[in-house]
């Protein structure tokens, strides 16, 4: 089974929780918190989830909240008390969505990071005269081409003084 069965198969989980909770609003008067059963479904879909799926997952939790302060029976404390509670707590349900996003984009972009990233590393067999490279499989390759298909390098190629004068003479002479 796929990525998608895990994900049907988080939903149905969600949804039946999320069904309890709603019962639980249902039989618990107002001033208990019955709200934190979504709060911790919300939390765990901030930990298996993913970011559209923890923002439904809150979407819905919120709205049961909502709809608990006036499908609960009898208030034993003060109906603000308990709304005020329940906005808490629907804050705190966003801010953990938040904070549950953030960590997955930087999850991502660690991920991408690290897969464009090519390090060599160790000791690389270098002839002592033309400077090829010797490749895993025996093979040389050209100082430029190796580093080039291993790592992120790219050259230019220029003279520097010593070499242009050698190879230039003529044009070391001349004043600039």
């Amino acid at each position: 089974m796929g990525v998608a069965g895990a994900r049907g198969r988080r939903f149905a989980l969600y949804g039946l929780a999320l069904g309890l909770a709603f019962g639980l609003n249902r039989l618990t008067p107002l001033g208990v918190s019955d709200w934190m059963a979504e709060a911790s479904i919300v939390w765990l879909a901030s930990v298996w989830g993913t970011a559209p799926e923890m923002r439904a997952v809150a979407a819905v939790a919120s709205a049961a909240m909502l709809f608990g302060l006036w499908n609960s029976p009898s208030p034993y404390f003060p109906f603000w008390i308990d709304c005020l509670n329940r906005v808490m707590a629907i804050g705190i349900i966003w801010i953990v969505v938040h904070a549950a996003s953030s960590r997955l984009a930087a999850q991502e972009a660690a991920r991408v990071s690290a897969a464009q990233v090519k390090v060599l590393q160790g000791l690389l067999p270098i002839c002592a005269s033309c400077k090829a490279i010797r490749t895993p499989d025996g093979g040389w390759r050209k100082l430029e081409n190796y580093l080039s298909e291993n790592s992120e390098a790219t050259f230019t190629h220029t003279y520097c003084a010593p070499c242009a004068a050698k190879l230039y003479p003529k044009a070391a002479e001349q004043p600039r």
